[in-house]
Formats: structure tokens, sequence, C-alpha cells
């Protein structure tokens, strides 16, 4: 498996300005691709309710985009290796602008899966080469603060683009031109980027046995993560528009739980600092549980309460990747780190490509009201192997942890800097501290 890293080390003091500018340049975009995702998904689960598709296709049909987003945050880097980062850039914007509009005018659950699925191999391209360039632009002192930066830009996008589901009519084909013009756009910043273009390097290996057997706890949580996290991006709309509320509450509802994640994800995260990362997994676990029958329940009180069980949900789900990744860390070297991560991404968006459509068919033979009871069962599972493995002598001293970073689940290419953030190098390995190098050190 191979990365994207830069080329060169730091650039030249007299460059730094027109580096700072570039990566204003490239979160801009970012917050582009990511207003435009996110109304992407929620419109397209919706849309689908309205054309009276079946949850079980709908259900398929959303589980086809992390199904084509693992594919692509392997196969694109081959992509832009080949014919570099702009063109790259450009010709997977306009193949993604193309199949929106595509999906617009043909409704069709074959044609969708399909238009799905390219998205999904696009949208993971366009990260990929967004996230080198983040690399490649910036000083490895500064890694942790760009990393944290990129986070919030991706969340506060995401959120966003759930409200602009209110701006026209789901059924027409206005909203579908409103993801491909931000789509489009995206490809305005980029052509004026000043880019030091990264090189191949080949990533340290670590295999998913090892894995599994290192940190089986940070394991199953991904894959927790990734299935629950699925089922809410890919069906949440769907169980909704069924429940019968209207779009702009869809869109509300949305935005609040991703709030409440995205507030939620550093205090549960420090606070699992210097514990049993387990023993906070079981808990956060037992809580996104309970968090989730509250919101199957809500459904039949009024949008308050239901979009405040929301805003629960969200700060309960959210942490949890960020817990199993940093779980794994704990009982990981350094050197280890990158290709393992990687693995947990890995294992991250197969359940995510299997949320979807477990969720559908669910949904199907239960109603609509049963996604959240069956999302209640995987954290509920999830807590309990985390509290079963507690028997076992896999506790970490403090002294020795990684420490916890705010992170959602995206390509591969932010994963170095995730690695840097998750560990103290001046302080836990003495390889790290003869170099004089502190700029692997976590931003606080």
């Amino acid at each position: 498996m191979t990365d994207l890293r830069p080329a060169g080390g730091r650039p030249p003091t007299d460059q730094l300005l027109s580096a700072q500018a570039t990566l204003v340049v490239l979160l801009v975009t970012t917050a582009l691709l990511l207003l435009g995702s996110g109304l992407f998904g929620t419109l397209t689960a919706v849309r689908a309710s309205i054309e009276g598709i079946p949850t079980g296709s709908v259900g398929l049909i959303m589980s086809a985009y992390f199904a084509g987003f693992i594919a692509g945050t392997f196969a694109c880097v081959h992509i832009a290796s080949q014919v570099g980062h702009i063109r790259a850039f450009a010709v997977l914007a306009a193949v993604v602008t193309a199949s929106v509009l595509a999906q617009s005018l043909w409704v069709s659950v074959v044609a969708w899966i399909i238009f799905r699925f390219i998205a999904g191999i696009c949208l993971a391209g366009l990260a990929l080469i967004l996230e080198s360039w983040l690399n490649a632009q910036t000083l490895p002192e500064r890694r942790g603060h760009t990393f944290a930066v990129y986070m919030v830009v991706n969340l506060l996008a995401l959120a966003c683009g759930q409200l602009l589901l209110t701006t026209a009519d789901p059924a027409g084909f206005a909203l579908f031109s409103v993801v491909a013009i931000l789509f489009a756009l995206s490809l305005v910043p980029t052509a004026v980027a000043r880019v030091e273009a990264p090189v191949l390097q080949t990533a340290s290996g670590l295999s998913l046995g090892d894995l599994v057997r290192r940190s089986p706890v940070g394991t199953a949580g991904c894959l927790a993560a990734g299935v629950t996290g699925g089922a809410f991006w890919g069906m949440t709309p769907v169980f909704l528009a069924q429940s019968g509320y209207l779009e702009n509450q869809i869109a509300l509802f949305m935005f609040v739980t991703i709030v409440g994640g995205m507030l939620a994800q550093l205090p549960v995260g420090r606070f699992s600092d210097g514990r049993d990362r387990r023993r906070v997994i079981v808990l956060v676990a037992a809580a996104a549980a309970g968090s989730s029958v509250l919101v199957m329940l809500a459904a039949l009180a009024p949008f308050g309460a239901l979009a405040a069980t929301g805003f629960l949900f969200g700060a309960c789900m959210f942490p949890l990747y960020g817990l199993s990744v940093a779980r794994a860390h704990d009982l990981l070297t350094p050197d280890q780190a990158l290709a393992a991560t990687r693995g947990l991404l890995l294992v991250f968006g197969s359940g995510a490509a299997f949320g979807p459509l477990a969720a559908g068919f669910v949904m199907s033979a239960l109603g609509a009201a049963a996604l959240f009871g069956w999302i209640a069962l995987i954290f509920a599972g999830l807590a309990v192997y985390s509290a079963w493995r507690l028997r076992f002598s896999e506790v970490v001293a403090p002294a020795d942890q990684a420490h916890f970073v705010a992170a959602i689940p995206t390509t591969q290419e932010a994963l170095e800097m995730l690695e840097a953030e998750a560990y103290d190098d001046r302080t836990q390995y003495p390889a790290f501290r003869s170099t004089g190098d502190n700029s692997g050190s976590p931003e606080t």
C-alpha cells in the first residue's frame, strides 16, 4: 500500500506566506465539497422516499456510496500519481458533477446504485487529493493544528449542507443542481493553488489480523461505528420521512445531531485520556444505545423532543470512532500507527457499506422506527463485548497511552496528520527524543 507524502521537507521561509494562502484555498475547497456531499446524501434518501422506492432498495443505494468510497481511497492514489493532482481533481470533480445531474434525470434503483457508487469513488479521490495537498503545504510542527482545523471544517460543512435541503423542493431538479454547482465551484480554488507536488512512498505494514489481535476492542469499535454511522447517514432521512416529518425538520434533525457530535468529541476524548479506554468505550456505547432508543421513542413525540434526542445521540455516536482509534494506538508503536489507522479505516468503511443495506432490510421487515432499535442493538453489543474484554490484561498505563484525537473517518492521506496527533513523541519514545525534533507533539 502506498501513500502520498511531501517530496521535500520544510518549505523556504520566503514561501511560507504562499503556503498559508494555499492552505486557506484548500480548506475553502473542502468546505464546498462537503457542503455538496452533506446535502447530496440526505437529498438522495429523501428523494428516494418521495419516489416510493422500497426501503430495502434505498439501503442498497446508500450502501453503494460507501462501497465506492472504499474503492476510491485506494484506486485514486494511482490516478493522482499518473496524471498529477490538478488534472486528477478536475476529472473527478467533473465526473461527480455529471453523476449528480444524471441521478436527478434518471430515477431508477439500478441507475442510482451506479451513480452513488461513482460518486463515492470520486469524492474519496477528491478528499484524498486535498489531504495530500494539505500534507505537502503544512510544516511538520503545524500538522496537528491543521488536522484539527480540517476536521472542524469537515463537520461544519456537513452540518450546514443538511440545512440546504430546506432551500427548495427535494422532489424537483433544483437541489441536485445546487449540489452540482457546489462540486463545480470546488474546481475554482484548486486551479489557482500553488502546490508542492507529493511523491509516492511505501508505508510500513501491519496486517488486519495482527491489528485485531493487538486491539480487539479498538477494531470492534471501528466496525460498530461504521455500521451505525452508515445506517445513520444513509437511512435516518428515510426513517424521518416515513414517520411523517417534513423536509425542513429532517434537515434540522440531521444538523442538530452532527453539531451534538462535534461538540462532544473533545470532552469525551479528553476524559478518556489517562483512563482504561475500554471502560470509556463501554460507557459511551451504552449511552449511545440508550440514546438510540430515545430517538426511536421520540418519533411519536413533538419535534423538539426528537431534536433533543438527536443531539444526545450525536454526542454519543460521533466520539466512538476516535475512541476506538485511540484505543488501538494505545497498544501500538509509532512505526505501526499509520498502517494500523488505515486498517481501522478499512474496517470502518466495510461496516459503513454494510450498515445502510442491513438497516434497509430491517426497516422493510419491522417498520421505519426499527432503524434506531437496530442501531441500539449494535451499540449494546459493542458495550457488552468491551466489558467482557475487561477480563483480560490489556490495561495500558496512562503514561504510555496515545492521545485522543477528535476525528471523523476520511481517506488515508489525513492519517499522517492524525498519526502526528496520536502520540507524544517527545516523552514516550527514545528514538524520537534523540533527534531533537519536537514536531510530533500533539496540539492541546
